[in-house]
């Protein structure tokens, strides 16, 4: 069943139309923009939801998404592990969201994003508990991250906030997902160095104790403020009072077109969509193998556990005031062309990493790498934005899953192949030389991106 932007769909609708193909030599159409609200000085519903969304977000991505590297070289020294073994478990819990992505996509599109939040949340926040007293060898360690802390994490974050928001907005989607992901990026740079004073002073395990706690006294509240869709409470996307119409002339016959969102099977048959896949593919396998090991990477080039872990936050500091210029843009600019861009950064932040050391002159190259990969490393968020885009809300969540399930495999190879590589040689240059060139062959697939036609259906008016 096809349906309206705003659910309207009184009587048949049959008329659909491809917005690219419906105009002929006798045919014209005209886009119309949605009428806001302008007559109440009310905060639009979904600026809540980014709040509450970005609150969330900043907790997960400091203690989990980005909080992780710090736990690398503890959990490593402290189980008595290899870099690859330990590599393997965390690499693996990023894979972990990606395999599921198919199936929590169908479960966001089925039955809502908050269905998933709050048992992903508690499951976590048990899970941390659990690690931090229980966890003494590689089985546990293994069992214990990946079958709670990590499939807790993935069940609430990875898919849920991103659809959520995505249903919130239209003309200001960029901007809404991108300040999600700035402030989880802030979260990084707050949350990373407190983290690893914590594990110094004290240990891993009252760090791990600790994050279990705030997600359930800091996270889960913010659930209570979570809707699924505008629609829900009586409201349109962005806050307006009527979705955009397309003026359509034919033979001189006029109608009015609303906009309409692609289908799973209708999007798999864009090239867009492909090349969205295959970018976002190649610039996970450029850079988690080397975030994954980040702090590591720096040691071996001379810098100290906590200055590593004050330079990590910096990455996620200049990351966060990157987001949200990104986000502007995105909604102005063309998302290819600044997908293409920050994929370019990064692939010279990895040259940088590669020549750069610490205890020389060539320390400036490391500086550098900070710059330009905290710079380059919203591209991500750019990712799901086009996708919302393009494609449109209802099938978002489905769409984001099988991309993220594509290249999931590449989440556990490349850091074990990095982990391997300093195992094997002591230092990481093995694994910075691929990334180099995978993420300017990423740069070069997003440059190529070219928007799909926007598809149409009559107005319910016109029924």
């Amino acid at each position: 069943m096809l349906e309206t932007a705003a659910h309207r769909s009184n009587g048949p609708s049959n008329s659909i139309t491809d917005g690219a193909n419906h105009h002929t030599h006798h045919d014209s159409t005209t886009m119309t923009s949605p009428v806001t609200n302008t007559g109440s000085p009310k905060i639009f519903y979904g600026w809540w939801m980014v709040m509450a969304c970005s609150a969330m977000a900043f907790f997960a991505s400091g203690i989990f998404f980005r909080g992780f590297t710090v736990f690398v070289p503890a959990v490593r020294d402290s189980l008595g592990l290899s870099q690859a073994q330990t590599n393997l478990v965390f690499s693996l819990a990023r894979a972990e969201g990606g395999l599921e992505g198919p199936v929590a996509g169908w479960a966001i599109d089925r039955f809502g994003n908050r269905a998933l939040l709050v048992p992903g949340i508690i499951l976590a926040a048990i899970g941390y508990f659990v690690f931090a007293g229980f966890v003494h060898s590689y089985l546990t360690f293994a069992l214990v991250y990946l079958g709670m802390i990590s499939l807790g994490n993935s069940i609430a974050f990875q898919h849920a906030l991103f659809a959520g928001l995505n249903q919130w907005f239209r003309r200001r989607r960029s901007l809404a997902i991108s300040t999600l992901a700035a402030v989880s990026s802030l979260g990084g740079l707050i949350l990373v160095p407190i983290m690893s004073l914590i594990i110094l002073n004290l240990s891993w395990r009252w760090a791990i104790f600790g994050a279990g706690g705030a997600y359930l006294v800091a996270i889960l509240p913010f659930t209570l403020m979570f809707r699924n869709r505008p629609e829900d409470i009586g409201l349109l996307p962005d806050g307006d009072t009527s979705p955009p119409l397309i003026i359509s002339s034919r033979r001189g016959a006029t109608s009015n077109l609303e906009e309409r969102d692609y289908t799973v099977k209708e999007a798999l048959r864009t090239r867009a969509y492909w090349m969205l896949m295959l970018g976002a593919g190649l610039r996970q396998m450029a850079t988690i193998g080397i975030l994954v090991s980040i702090i590591p990477i720096l040691e071996s080039k001379g810098v100290s556990r906590q200055t590593a872990a004050n330079l990590t936050g910096a990455i996620f500091g200049i990351n966060f005031l990157s987001r949200l210029a990104l986000g502007y843009l995105g909604d102005k600019w063309p998302k290819s062309g600044i997908l293409g861009a920050t994929l370019a950064l990064e692939a010279i932040g990895f040259a940088c990493l590669f020549f750069g050391s610490w205890n020389d002159g060539r320390f400036v190259l490391l500086i550098i790498f900070v710059v330009l990969e905290g710079l380059g490393d919203g591209a991500g968020i750019i990712v799901w934005a086009a996708l919302g885009e393009y494609y449109g809300r209802n099938k978002f969540a489905s769409l984001r899953g099988i991309i993220t399930f594509s290249h999931s495999w590449a989440l556990v190879a490349t850091p074990v192949f990095a982990g391997w590589a300093f195992d094997h040689y002591g230092n990481f240059d093995l694994a910075l030389i691929p990334a180099i060139g995978l993420a300017g062959a990423a740069s070069l697939c997003f440059f190529l991106v070219k928007k799909p036609p926007q598809l149409t259906q009559e107005a319910a008016a016109n029924q």
